[in-house]
């Protein structure tokens, strides 16, 4: 054996001899109470991490509303583009940009007249 592990096993032999000094009611006491106290602390970590959980859960719901807010704004843009586009559209159909049209336009509102 290496020292290391006959210095483990010499740790744990003196443990073993300040346990069976000890009342074997406390043993006992520590082996039903024990796992409560442990499932106390257990259950103090879980409620500690479920408050992150509910943290980042509204955090989330904020961002959702702002990024709605985003979006309704890209939309009310993407509307206007949309229609500014639609009436240079219209006018490139209609060839109003081109002066030697708008003057024949003119003329032929002339002679309807």
């Amino acid at each position: 054996m290496t020292p290391e592990q006959i210095s483990i096993l010499t740790a744990l032999v003196s443990v073993l001899k300040a346990f069976s000094s000890w009342p074997f009611g406390v043993l006992v006491f520590f082996i039903v109470v024990g796992p409560w106290v442990m499932a106390i602390f257990i259950a103090q970590a879980q409620k500690k991490r479920f408050e992150e959980v509910v943290d980042m859960y509204e955090s989330n719901v904020r961002l959702v509303e702002k990024y709605e807010a985003v979006a309704k704004d890209l939309r009310d843009v993407v509307i206007m583009n949309t229609q500014a586009w639609q009436k240079a559209a219209d006018g490139i159909e209609k060839n109003q940009f081109c002066p030697a049209v708008r003057g024949e336009i003119k003329i032929r509102h002339g002679d309807a007249q």
